[in-house]
């Protein structure tokens, strides 16, 4: 279970840089910061000849001082300077436009569960620009109880297109919440995104009524369908994030959205395990949260490091720990992050980020 946290997710382009060996360290004593080899095949790693006898070698290869601070005379090879950026997710919109987002968000309130919608993801479009790849499909398709299609497909500039179709949304029809989530199931298989880590965010105001309710009654059935869809997309490696919008909803507590919230990966601690929206300020807080949770923790290398195993980090010039904190993965080209330190870049915590590779290990 995961606790959702006020998160700012104002998260600044990393300042990054990966420091790569660029010649192999031969052995020479020049002074010239080419290094040498210790006689039982260790390569010195102080920044000075071979035989000044000051290395600091030892779990870290001599990159870091007594303190976890870089050392002095690092590098000991020559440089090459490469740039690294964080790996955007992926977030599906995936949005309940049935004929009862018509209705007030609360009682006595003057403004539909459909305004709040529309203001609420405008805000989250604007705050996500550039950070998150986000994508929209809309349910039902008919405006009756069609599943919905994925009208804006996830990329890197989706933002305008989803606030186009935003502008002309309307409520109508009944709500097929299993089928339309299978649909997007589908379509983040077919995707096959393996860089970006994707996202579903549904946002509903009442209980599944088609494709067995005829768009009219709540049924066993389709209650199924879309817990099943929720598992479905868990299984494949997409987290889906549960939205109950209005009071009317929220106020009997439905079991089929906790469990949905539970299934998905992101549920709430507590007896509620969906996040209820009953007003438009309470539903931009949850849409800000689940913003800020979703960062990626990843960050891309722009060329592939020779020996990612002498690979180092660094935030704010402080080591981080490689063992549990954060790996190399060679099939995306990526540092991954985990634990507190995700939570720091997330935050917005760190300033700067430097990866570094000590000098190629001998022949």
């Amino acid at each position: 279970m995961r606790r959702m946290n006020a998160i700012p997710w104002s998260l600044a382009l990393l300042s990054l840089a990966l420091w790569l060996g660029a010649a192999a360290c031969d052995g020479g004593s020049n002074g010239q910061g080419d290094g040498g080899d210790d006689p039982d095949g260790t390569t010195q790693v102080d920044g000075r000849d071979g035989s000044s006898g000051n290395d600091t070698q030892g779990g870290d290869n001599g990159l870091l001082d007594g303190t976890g601070q870089l050392s002095d005379g690092f590098p000991i090879c020559g440089t090459f300077q490469l740039e690294a950026s964080s790996v955007p997710p992926n977030m599906l919109l995936v949005v309940d436009k049935s004929g009862s987002m018509d209705d007030p968000t609360s009682a006595g309130s003057n403004r539909s569960k459909l305004d709040d919608l529309k203001d609420a993801v405008d805000a989250l479009l604007t705050q996500g620009d550039g950070q998150i790849r986000f994508g929209w499909l809309p349910y039902p398709r008919d405006n009756e109880c069609a599943a919905g299609n994925v009208t804006v497909q996830i990329g890197d500039d989706t933002v305008a297109a989803i606030r186009s179709r935003l502008l002309m949304l309307s409520a109508s029809g009944g709500t097929p919440t299993g089928p339309s989530l299978t649909v997007g199931d589908n379509y983040l298989v077919g995707l096959a995104d393996a860089l970006h880590r994707s996202f579903v965010v549904l946002i509903t105001d009442g209980m599944p009524t088609c494709p067995n309710g005829d768009g009219r009654t709540p049924n066993a059935a389709d209650n199924q369908l879309s817990l099943d869809a929720v598992t479905s997309l868990r299984s494949h490696g997409f987290d889906t994030f549960v939205i109950g919008l209005g009071s009317n909803l929220n106020d009997t507590n439905p079991q089929l959205l906790n469990d949905m919230a539970v299934a998905g990966g992101w549920p709430q601690d507590g007896n509620v395990k969906y996040y209820p929206a009953n007003s438009l300020a309470q539903l931009n807080a949850v849409l800000s949260q689940i913003g800020g949770q979703v960062l990626g923790c990843n960050l891309l290398l722009n060329q592939i490091p020779e020996y990612p195993n002498w690979l180092f980090v660094f935030f704010d010039g402080v080591a981080v720990p490689r063992d549990g904190n954060w790996s190399y993965n060679a099939a995306s080209n990526t540092i991954e992050f985990t634990g507190a330190y995700c939570e720091q870049l997330r935050s917005g915590a760190v300033g700067k980020v430097d990866v570094l590779m000590g000098c190629r290990p001998p022949d």
